[in-house]
Order: structure tokens, then sequence, then C-alpha cells
């Protein structure tokens, strides 16, 4: 609950009446059960009969015809008060101060402990003191017996001391009800600062428009602080537009006067950083449109920080002026801290957005270069798309000379590919980075040797200008440009013609490296059967002509089927994964390993013996058993067979042989490696005849 919350009043309030009513009927109780004891005298009796009446009629009055509204606060100790007035009466008609009854005369004081206010012991205290002091003195003038008057002075002290100790009680219970209230108090602001702040953030996770966030920044506002308007200022680096959003659940877009004075609340909470509280706009200049176009009464201006910047203002409006609490000024705080981030992200989408457009109205400037993008287009591989570039370059800008530089796939070096006219040797550059023109990734220029950069790799002997080529933001080569005075330099144009270049390039490379991709095995990352017989196909032909002998292993997988059905397929596409990062380990870098069906793979191993290649298999064999042990999850085992060619025999036959002699290791109980007989080489004809 919040601080001075009236639901936790009234609870207390509800404690304290029952309590006090419980006390009052226990008392009365008491003192009638006292008068029925055949102990008591006479005049005890009609005195404790008297009193319990009294307790008896003050409950009735007071908790049940008295409404509980009246005297307010002051009810419990007014109340208490009455009690100690009728424990009083009961002294006096009990004997005095000398009355055996004297410890009824403590109950109304220690009573004052429900209360939890020491305010009410010390009012009732006052009154109990009172009126035994007046007890006490009265009988002084009738008493004579010393030792009566001793025992009221004796009881006087004894009376104070119950005061006092029920005055520290009730001072420790109220302090300790004021601390755990107030703890709880902190608790409930934690709470539902936490509970806004999450709310904030789960409405923003499912928004994709700038539109939507703003729509429930401010549904968030509205239902925390009780609001009618919220502002988005989002236009760096003066947040003088924006977004603005009403009851009505209309979006404008609104634009404020950047003239308006330093001291105005949006600005001096952008500057200060903090957040800036207006509780009378009467009393302030406010931004337009809020001061008058939308009622502007009462806001917060809240700046919206992310990673230490203000990138954005939130106001929140009321119609009518306000005065603002701090626990409302925190809950605005944490709806903007919620939404910081959500609004940086959308901003610097917008700014991409806006950046690509840019970089669509350069693809058209570049449009207007047909000869350069046929001639691109034409090219082969990244060597002639070099030399092409050069000469369209040279050509179309009036060049004597243009050299094109290309990076390696690592981005390691830069270096010349293509060259056109009369082109100033350019040499490697170790780290593109150290290229003027790359590391400030913009158009470089070099007029005069008396320039402040000069190319540290170029010695300066003309007017030479560079600029990178830059493709989805990676940086893939540079054009080093040489005009003389009849050069048409213009910058817009080449660095459309290098974003072609670029362009080019990485399309290039894209498609090799899909076309790398597409002999691929998606799963395991070895080849496919489309690879194998390219390169089956090579191998036979060397074999053929040359007499280079190649090996073939064969390779199926034991247990695979029980992996998935014990462990899922997931497991089971890891055991593939395994096996295939084992075979690449295993065998040499020239050999070539190739999945050809779901658990059928084989090894091509160029200038292989079959000895070797039974070996080779036998440690994949090894391998393969030793990873399963280590992870009984993908524990597979696998059966090799193992042929070799031989003059005479077709790729085709090889690949037989390899799979019945893996047939033979199946049948012989998998797990192990068979081949097939070895047979005498001997050299083909066209080789021996070579």
């Amino acid at each position: 609950m919040a601080v001075g919350d009236p639901r936790a009043r009234a609870s207390y309030e509800r404690r304290v009446r029952i309590a006090s009513e419980v006390a009052s009927w226990g008392i009365g109780a008491a003192l009638l059960g006292t008068a029925a004891l055949p102990t008591t005298d006479q005049p005890s009796r009609i005195g404790l009969v008297a009193s319990s009446l009294l307790l008896f009629l003050f409950a009735t009055l007071w908790f049940h015809v008295f409404p509980d509204s009246w005297l307010g606060r002051s009810r419990f100790a007014i109340g208490t008060a009455i009690t100690q007035i009728i424990a009083a009466i009961l002294l006096v008609l009990t004997g005095g101060v000398a009355s055996r009854y004297f410890p009824y005369y403590f109950l109304p004081i220690l009573a004052t402990v429900f209360g939890m206010r020491i305010s009410g012991t010390l009012f009732t205290g006052t009154i109990a003191t009172v009126a035994y002091v007046a007890t006490f003195v009265a009988e002084m003038f009738v008493v004579s017996n010393r030792t009566e008057l001793d025992d009221g002075v004796i009881r006087f002290f004894s009376l104070l001391s119950v005061i006092a100790m029920t005055a520290l009680i009730s001072r420790t219970i109220q302090e300790t009800r004021f601390t755990l209230r107030q703890r709880t108090d902190e608790l409930a602001t934690q709470n539902a600062e936490l509970s806004v702040a999450r709310n904030t953030a789960v409405g923003l996770a499912r928004v994709r428009e700038l539109h939507e966030l703003v729509r429930v920044v401010y549904e968030s506002a509205k239902n925390s602080l009780a609001i009618e308007r919220l502002y988005l200022f989002a236009s760096k680096p003066d947040f003088t537009d924006g977004y603005t959003i009403g009851p009505d659940g209309s979006m404008e877009e609104f634009h404020t006067d950047p003239a308006l004075p330093e001291d105005t609340p949006r600005r001096r909470a952008v500057r200060e950083k903090r957040t800036v509280a207006v509780s009378d706009s009467k009393d302030q200049t406010v931004s337009e449109p809020a001061g008058q176009h939308q009622h502007f009464a009462a806001g917060l201006f809240v700046p919206l920080i992310h990673r230490s910047d203000v990138i954005g203002l939130m106001a929140v409006s009321s119609h009518k002026a306000r005065e603002w609490s701090a626990h409302e000024i925190r809950i605005a705080e944490v709806i903007a801290d919620a939404s910081a981030s959500a609004v940086a992200s959308f901003l610097t989408l917008e700014e991409v957005q806006g950046q690509s457009d840019r970089l669509e109205a350069r693809m058209k400037v570049l449009e207007s270069m047909d000869d350069l993008v046929d001639a691109l287009a034409l090219t082969t591989d990244e060597s002639s798309l070099a030399q092409t570039a050069a000469r369209s370059l040279s050509q179309g800008f009036h060049l004597p000379a243009a050299t094109v530089l290309f990076t390696d796939p690592s981005v390691a070096i830069l270096e010349p590919i293509g060259t056109a006219g009369r082109a100033t040797p350019h040499p490697v550059v170790n780290g593109p980075t150290s290229c003027p023109a790359i590391r400030s990734g913009r158009f470089f220029e070099v007029k005069s040797a008396e320039d402040p950069v000069v190319c540290p790799y170029m010695p300066f002997r003309s007017h030479y200008s560079c600029l990178p080529l830059v493709a989805g933001g990676d940086t893939v080569g540079a054009l080093f440009l040489e005009p003389d005075g009849d050069s048409i330099v213009d910058v817009t144009v080449m660095r459309a013609a290098a974003d072609r270049v670029a362009l080019s390039l990485a399309t290039r490379r894209v498609i090799e490296t899909a076309q790398r991709q597409a002999t691929t095995d998606g799963l395991t990352g070895l080849h496919n059967r489309h690879f194998l017989t390219e390169q089956l196909r090579l191998m036979h032909s060397l074999a053929a002509r040359h007499g280079q002998p190649y090996s073939v292993v064969a390779l199926d997988l034991d247990g695979l089927k029980n992996v998935n059905d014990t462990f899922g397929h997931e497991q089971g596409d890891l055991a593939l994964r395994g096996l295939a990062n084992t075979v690449r380990k295993t065998v040499r870098a020239s050999d070539i390993s190739v999945r050809t069906g779901g658990d059928e793979f084989l090894i091509l191993m160029p200038q292989s013996s079959l000895e070797e290649a039974r070996v080779a298999a036998e440690r994949v064999r090894e391998a393969i058993e030793l990873q399963g042990r280590a992870d009984p999850r993908i524990a597979i085992t696998v059966s090799a067979g193992v042929a070799a060619w031989r003059a005479g025999r077709s790729a085709e036959q090889v690949l037989e042989a390899a799979d019945l002699m893996l047939y033979a290791a199946k049948r012989a109980g998998k797990d192990r490696v068979v081949a097939e007989t070895p047979v005498p080489f001997a050299q083909p004809e066209a080789a021996s005849g070579a």
C-alpha cells in the first residue's frame, strides 16, 4: 500500500476499536465477578457492581451508539480517559487509596497500549494521577492512620511507575509500527515501480513501429499516473519535433518552435538530464503545442537516456494544475527508463532506413553508367572484373591511368588486380586499413606533395585520388585513380562507380560461396554426391592417363537407428556431425570425404594404394569407436569397405568393389574394415607408352 493509504488507516482503527471494546467488557466482567465473591464486603460489592455497570453502559454507548467517526483521532484517548474516571469512582467507592481493589486502577492505563500512541497513555495517566492525588489529599484530612497514609504514598509511586512503563511500551510499539509501516510503504512503492517497468517492457517487446511504441508508453503512463496526454520528442539535437497521443487515441506529429528560451522545462530536462516537473503551466513557458493546443496545464518532462546520452524526451501532461508527488515522478522515470532502449532502437532503425534511401538515390546515379554495368556483367572472374573496371573507369572519367585493388577473402592484404593506361605500379598493402582511403572510409585525394596526408605506399608523382570499395558495410578493395587536367573528377559519380564495382565483386564472391555450399552437405559439412561425381571423374581421368592410383573407402554407420530411437534424432544428427569431424581430423588434407546418403559415406584417397587406404580406414574406425566411448549418447561404430583403382576398372566398378567390401564387413559382424584382395599393379598402356 502507498504511504498514507486510507485502507491501512481504516484497518488499524478497526483493530483498536475491537481491542478497546473487548477490554471494556472484560474489565466490567472482572469487576462483576469480584463483586460476587463471598469474601467481598457489602460496601465494596456495591462499588464493584456500580463500576461494572458504568463500564457496561460506557461500552454500549461508546461502541454501539456513538458513531465511529465521532471525536476523530482523539476518540481512543478520550475513551480510555473515561474508563480511567470510572476506575477512580471504583477506587473511591471501595475504600479510597487504601482499597484492596487498587490493581483495577491500573487497567485503563494498561489498555492504552492497544492504541500504540504514547499521547493516549500520557493523557490517561495524567487523569489517573490527578484523580488519585485528589482522593489521597481528601483522605489526608479524614484518615489519621499513619500506615494507611504510607500505603497511599507507595501506591502513588507504583502508579507513576506503571504509567512510565506503559508509556515506554507504547512509545516502543508506536516507533516499531511506524518503522514497519514505513518499510511496507517503501516495498509497496518498489513493487509498484517494478510492476510498471515490467508491464511497459512487455508491451514494448511486441511493438514493430514507433507509433505503436508511443501508444504503449501512453497507456502505461495513463494507467500509472492518471495523465491525459503524452508527448515524445525524438528529433536530435534540439528535440523540437515528435509525436503526441491523447485520450481519443489518435496519433499526431508536432513541431515546436526551436527559438524558445533556454529556461523552458523541455530544454532544462535535456540539458540537465533530469526530470522537470511543471505544476501549473501558467507559471512557466512550455513548448508548443503543449502550451495551448493540447491544454497543457501541468506535466513532467523526463529525458530518455540510453548509454549516458539523451536520445529523446518524454512529456506527460494533465489538463488541470496538480502537484506531482515524488512517487509519481519516480514512476514517470521508470516508464522512461523502460522505454529508452526501445526508442533508441527505433530511431536507429529510422536512421538506417534513411541511409538506405540515400544509397538507393546513389544507385540511381549508378544506373546512368550503362557501359560500366554492362561490362562488369560480362566478366568471368575477379581478375577480369578488376581489369574491366579499370578500363571502364579510365575511359569514362578520361583518366590517364587507373588501378583496381581487391582485398583477399581473409582481408589480410590489399593487392592490385587490374590496371589501365600508364598506371604507376602499386605495391601490395599488408593490412588494408593501412590505406588512408580505406581507413577514412571516404574519397581521398592528393594534389601536392605538401598535402597534410599522402599515401605512404605511393610516393607523390602526380595528382592522384583513391576511393574505398565498400559493399554491405565491408571493405572489399579500393580504386587508385590518376587524373590529369582533362579528367572528369566528379566525386559523386566516382563513388557510384566504386559502389558498383564493389557490389559486383561482393556478388561474385557470394555466388562462389553459394556454389561451394551447393557441393557441401548441410548437416555434416562434408562434400555431397554432386561434388563426388566431379572429383571421381577427375581422379579417374588422372589414373587412366598418368597412372596415378586412387582408393575408395565406403563407410556405413552401425547403430545410428538405435541412437535415433533411444535419444532422439537430434542426438542422431550430433552423431553424424561427430563422425564427420572425426573423419576430417583423421584422413589427409588431400583426401575427399563425401556423405552419399543418410548414414553412408565415401572417402576418396588420391595417389593412395589399397593398403594405405585400409590403414586409414582402420584409423577412422578406431577414432569413431573411441568417440562413442566418450559420449554414450552418440555411440556408433562404422563398417568399412576398401577398394582401389587398377587398370581396366571404371570409376563405377571401383565404387561397386568398395560397396561389396562394405557388405562383407556388415555380414562379418560390423564394426570392422574389409579390403579387397590386392593384385599386382600394372601401368596402363597410355602411361607406359609415354
